[in-house]
């Protein structure tokens, strides 16, 4: 089993241990958390010093986030060839592709489609059997999904720990899984309800504010009575913190051959 370290900063490289053999850098949920290039570079030089794989985490674009994007992943590709590139939108694979024959696309967790909410936790054991197979499943048990993959040169997918399980079952030995561990992500949107909120003046308005990353400096709990977990509201993305790690059986059983770990809710 593979163990991965994940950040988004790259003054959480204080993490990193021998027992990781690879570092994720980067940020999947807002293009305005772009690292600099000066951050991509210490990561660059780190993980060679430390003679450890790199794959570079990116997020949903506008055509603006994807011009950014470009330079860092071109930068990846002449110093790094054989790092991956884990996408969560299509415009940053055609990128991928244009820019290196030798990056490996991952498709990011965002692109893996499963039910998520923590409230289904409520209702589960009600439910017949094909119904929970139902909200346990992806969209890459689908057989022509997982061709279309493949034939975009896609070995990996990267996956959530959802409270309900996963179920795999029929995914085959075409595509190596990755599991991320302990935060799983509920929903995401380019509208950012952080921002703006330690601006008095604006106390209980909700519109589009200019961005002065504040999800930096603050990160919010949300407790509901119908929510058997605590959802973490950080900067425009939804997560709940799942600490049970499958078994080495249940990994295997399941084909996922690598765990992404996340110190810190990676935005």
């Amino acid at each position: 089993m593979e163990r991965v370290l994940f950040i988004a900063k790259a003054k959480n490289l204080k993490y990193f241990n021998s027992h990781f053999s690879r570092l994720y850098f980067g940020n999947e949920f807002c293009q305005r958390l772009i690292p600099s290039h000066k951050e991509v570079d210490r990561v660059m030089d780190f993980v060679q010093e430390h003679h450890i794989a790199l794959s570079l985490v990116t997020p949903y674009v506008t055509n603006e986030g994807l011009k950014k994007w470009k330079a860092l992943i071109e930068k990846v590709a002449e110093a790094n060839p054989q790092s991956e590139v884990v996408f969560n939108d299509w415009g940053i694979l055609n990128a991928i592709k244009k820019l290196s024959g030798e990056l490996k696309p991952v498709l990011g967790r965002l692109m893996t489609k499963i039910k998520r909410g923590p409230r289904l936790m409520n209702a589960i054991d009600k439910l017949p059997p094909d119904a929970v197979k139902h909200l346990q499943s992806t969209n890459l048990s689908i057989p022509a999904y997982r061709k279309f993959l493949i034939s975009k040169g896609i070995k990996r997918a990267e996956l959530d720990n959802p409270l309900q399980d996963i179920n795999l079952n029929g995914i085959g030995s075409d595509i190596n899984l990755s599991l991320y561990i302990p935060f799983a992500y509920v929903t995401t949107t380019r509208f950012c309800l952080v921002a703006s909120c330690d601006v008095p003046g604006k106390k209980g308005m909700i519109g589009i504010f200019p961005c002065k990353k504040e999800c930096q400096k603050y990160t919010f709990t949300l407790d509901n009575h119908s929510m058997p977990s605590t959802l973490i509201r950080k900067g425009n993305t939804i997560f709940f913190k799942n600490d049970r790690i499958p078994k080495a059986d249940e990994l295997k059983a399941k084909k996922i051959d690598r765990l992404v770990i996340q110190p810190e809710i990676p935005i």
